[in-house]
């Protein structure tokens, strides 16, 4: 087995899940690679506000959110700029109760007792497979809940995947250790 250490390091971002609700909800056009969100939330919205005119602000959120979720930051800020804050402020306990659906989910998927592939093992296997170490890396993974078989890298130290891509732990181990080794 590898002597180089290494961590993978799973996680969820509520407040990345609000804006990805958000975003979908107001239908706000923008270029992220980000699939829809899954089973989204039904969101009151105040009158006037259209993805047409957010989507700077939205941007803006996202960005911000994604970097402090990268950084590990310990109070990530869950109401954006306006005219977006009252939007999460009024839907908060349906954000929460649907983001938190999907936390769990998570968790329930990534359960190392399912019988899944373990990412070490996977490691030592392309270890012994290849001839060569890939221990030295620290990923950081962010699950969000969004459609089909997502997995971004937003930096070389961490990626944002979907939760069916979790689930499916053997492609899920794949992808990993493609990301680590390019």
């Amino acid at each position: 087995m590898s002597s180089a250490p290494w961590t993978v390091v799973l996680g969820y971002s509520h407040p990345l899940a609000f804006a990805l609700a958000v975003r979908d909800a107001l239908d706000i056009p923008c270029a992220l690679e980000v699939p829809p969100a899954v089973r989204r939330p039904t969101l009151t919205t105040p009158p006037g506000v259209t993805g047409e005119h957010v989507p700077d602000l939205w941007r803006h959120w996202w960005e911000t959110t994604l970097s402090l979720t990268r950084d590990d930051a310990p109070s990530i800020p869950l109401v954006p700029a306006e005219p977006l804050a009252p939007i999460v402020e009024d839907n908060l306990h349906t954000l929460h109760r649907w983001s938190s659906a999907h936390k769990r989910e998570v968790a329930r998927v990534s359960n190392p007792f399912r019988n899944a592939p373990r990412m070490r093992d996977a490691v030592h296997e392309h270890e012994k497979q290849f001839g060569i170490r890939i221990g030295g890396f620290r990923l950081q993974v962010t699950a969000l809940p969004v459609a089909g078989s997502f997995f971004h890298p937003t930096t070389n130290h961490h990626v944002l995947v979907s939760v069916d891509l979790l689930a499916d732990r053997a492609q899920y181990v794949r992808r990993v250790i493609a990301h680590v080794t390019s």
